[in-house]
């Protein structure tokens, strides 16, 4: 009898571990405050990239049929299977792969380095960044697991739940010692943006500059994660109260770099304008490539 009850124990206990991929703060974008202000002696420090990643959650919660999702293209059941036969634009070596958040220039790029240890820029976009009051934090990061349907959800400091405001798109900032064991770093994030989700909020709507409240907004998520998941490859679809998630086989090491611009150190406008319009090219570039099939 005692034998069975301490069985049942074990299995409740691991049940209650089951649906969460790491611990969870409130994935907030409202002004962080205190230690979460990533200011001074808050700011994480670069650490070694870790071998592997914690190790993952039990399955659980696997759904039948994954969340619609626009982004995904044609004929893919859903982004596990879009990341093993990607096709057009997939990796062509197994590198390591890197994110770089320029805060002074408010850019992303996505980079691929391969054995030579060489970078190759495969994706850059403009992005937002944590404003004056909550910025976002220098140092070095991980992404091990992703959030890339439209059911992500976002949650506010009463624990509401609110839809859309990620647009279909969360990959949580982890913070790993020298060691390799990795957690959140307070609620710091990469998403996509939708301020229409919380029309009553004072929450700004930009996707560019120095706006939110800590975490890095992506101007156009699905480009984005198309880019990534081809590259970075994904494991089973599972899923929690935050919505349906991968794990990816090659984690993807984060670095923030730069101060925020001053009137000292800020971009001439000719750069701006000059970068806009090569973005701008680039993006109808890829309008016509697409139509012109």
């Amino acid at each position: 009898m005692i034998t069975r009850l301490c069985t049942l124990g074990l299995i409740v206990c691991l049940l209650s571990l089951c649906c969460s991929p790491h611990s969870w703060g409130d994935l907030s974008e409202e002004p962080l405050t205190g230690a979460k202000q990533g200011r001074g002696g808050d700011a994480p420090k670069p650490v070694p990239l870790p071998e592997a990643p914690t190790s993952e959650a039990p399955p659980c919660n696997e759904a039948l049929e994954p969340p619609d999702d626009p982004c995904l293209p044609p004929l893919y059941k859903d982004w596990e299977e879009f990341s093993r036969f990607p096709g057009e634009g997939a990796a062509t070596s197994e590198g390591r792969l890197r994110i770089v958040i320029d805060r002074a220039m408010f850019t992303l790029i996505l980079e691929e380095i391969g054995p030579e240890g060489i970078p190759r820029i495969v994706y850059d976009t403009s992005v937002a960044l944590g404003d004056l009051r909550s910025p976002t934090p220098e140092g070095s990061f991980l992404i091990n697991h992703i959030y890339c349907y439209p059911d992500v959800a976002y949650f506010t400091p009463a624990h509401e739940k609110v839809s859309n405001l990620y647009n279909g798109f969360f990959a949580p900032l982890l913070l790993c010692d020298a060691d390799g064991k990795c957690e959140r770093f307070n609620d710091l994030g990469l998403h996509g943006f939708l301020a229409d989700a919380r029309p009553d909020s004072s929450i700004r709507p930009e996707t560019f500059g120095a706006v939110s409240g800590g975490c890095i907004r992506l101007p156009d998520p699905c480009s984005f994660k198309k880019s990534l998941i081809s590259r970075a490859r994904l494991g089973p679809r599972r899923t929690n109260d935050r919505g349906s998630y991968h794990w990816l086989k090659r984690p993807i090491e984060v670095l923030i770099v730069n101060g925020y611009p001053t009137p000292e150190n800020s971009p001439p406008f000719l750069e701006i304008f000059t970068d806009g319009l090569d973005r701008l090219g680039k993006g109808l570039g890829e309008v016509l490539r697409r139509f012109g099939r």
